[in-house]
């Protein structure tokens, strides 16, 4: 497919890769021509710029054309696109970006257009789309959420990818803890993975499109959000682990209350081979679990490690044969759904807080939680509290609220020193 207008190359390229047609979209590049990948590598021969494509096929993009403009000067066009790419079925999955792009290309003898130059890793991508409605479970595509009384069952469902963590399975997995969160019913949430694996991180095919370094800032904090709703839900959390649980996978786990693992379970933190960093968890939380010094270790090295390694260093907390699983979890659900859950809220808190305080502090969050404790018990009447006549006052203009308010409203406002 071929366009005597510059301007036209745009809505081609689109229409060929959402077609998924890789041969329709390599015709529209000259021979010789410089593709930038999303690393920042230059493409310069036809191989390269194959594989780069094929890259951006592999994920199935569906690409809007938004606007074009075509600056010719005699064979050189400089070309300026806005375009909104979208993954899914059918172009209507729930991620979405809308981007900028800047391209060259050339008139041929033949008086066609391709192009000679493509750097869309300048493009500027910013997240349009919105996550799942958290009211509907069925609406998501990369997850199955299943709710069994007061259990919920999250399962990572890319085993194709290993379940990585696509940015579309990151927006659903967020909608998917916000609707646990504000569940009451919900008691326990177990988190799994479909197939062989639990999770083999973040999805290192999309990095490209995560946009500038301050766009990725603003990724990684939300992905830092997904992780503090995990870890702060006021429900007992498990991961349930089989396969590899690396990187995000592991950061999923180390958010978790309770970690159970199959013996064939492998963990680590490989980012450094890749050349980057963590961002929500791996060391942070795992240094908070396991010490700076182990956590230098998985971090620096990248190594993968057996389960039994995870827990021995308590990173989780048992290894049970690759058949018993889910036997395992069940059993471990069933000890934690009998026990008063207003104690198991109000340990899990206590826990958590207490560990980022001082000794005293987080001994005040034990008082607390004690007194808590005896008052839903029934020792909730103290003699000189009020029993909520104050707030009955204020409701309905009472005395006791009047009296109140006109002792305080102007004491000592002239100051702290006293005028003759």
């Amino acid at each position: 497919m071929t366009t005597s207008d510059p301007k036209d190359l745009h809505r081609v390229f689109a229409e060929c890769v959402s077609a998924g047609d890789l041969e329709g979209v390599i015709a529209l590049y000259e021979e010789g021509a410089t593709l930038v990948g999303p690393d920042g590598a230059h493409a310069t021969d036809g191989r390269a710029v194959r594989e780069c494509l094929e890259s951006l096929l592999a994920m199935a993009p569906q690409i809007t054309p938004i606007s074009s403009q075509a600056l010719v000067v005699g064979d050189i066009a400089l070309m300026s696109n806005r375009w909104r790419m979208t993954f899914g079925q059918n172009g209507d999955g729930h991620t979405g970006f809308e981007g900028s792009s800047t391209e060259v290309a050339r008139r041929q003898p033949d008086g066609t257009w391709l192009y000679v130059i493509d750097d869309p890793a300048s493009a500027t991508f910013l997240l349009s789309a919105q996550a799942p409605t958290v009211d509907d479970p069925t609406t998501f595509e990369q997850l199955l959420y299943e709710q069994d009384g007061p259990i919920v069952r999250i399962t990572l469902n890319r085993p194709e990818r290993r379940n990585a963590l696509s940015m579309q399975l990151s927006e659903e997995l967020i909608a998917a803890l916000e609707l646990v969160q504000r569940s009451e019913t919900v008691k326990v949430l177990v988190i799994g993975g479909a197939g062989d694996t639990f999770c083999a991180g973040d999805d290192i095919t999309e990095m490209g499109l995560w946009g500038n370094a301050n766009q990725i800032v603003r990724r990684v904090r939300g992905y830092q959000r997904m992780a503090d709703t995990l870890a702060d839900l006021d429900k007992i959390t498990i991961s349930a682990v089989d396969g590899f649980a690396v990187g995000g996978g592991l950061e999923i786990t180390m958010a978790c209350d309770f970690v159970i693992a199959t013996r064939r379970a492998i963990w680590g933190m490989p980012e450094v081979d890749v050349g980057i960093t963590p961002g929500w968890g791996g060391t942070t939380r795992m240094a908070r679990l396991i010490g700076r010094r182990m956590t230098k270790e998985i971090n620096l090295l990248g190594a993968l490690h057996p389960a039994s390694r995870a827990a021995e260093l308590g990173l989780w907390n048992r290894v049970v044969d690759d058949d018993r699983l889910q036997a395992e979890v069940d059993a471990l659900v069933q000890v934690l759904l009998s026990k008063n859950q207003q104690a198991v809220r109000q340990l899990k808190f206590i826990i958590d807080k207490g560990v980022e305080a001082d000794l005293h502090t987080a001994q005040g969050f034990e008082a607390l939680s004690a007194g808590l404790t005896g008052a839903v018990n029934g020792a909730w009447q103290v003699e000189d509290a009020d029993q909520a006549a104050g707030i009955v006052s204020f409701v309905t203009g009472g005395k006791q609220w009047r009296e109140r308010r006109d002792a305080a409203r102007s004491f000592w406002t002239d100051g702290p020193i006293v005028t003759p």
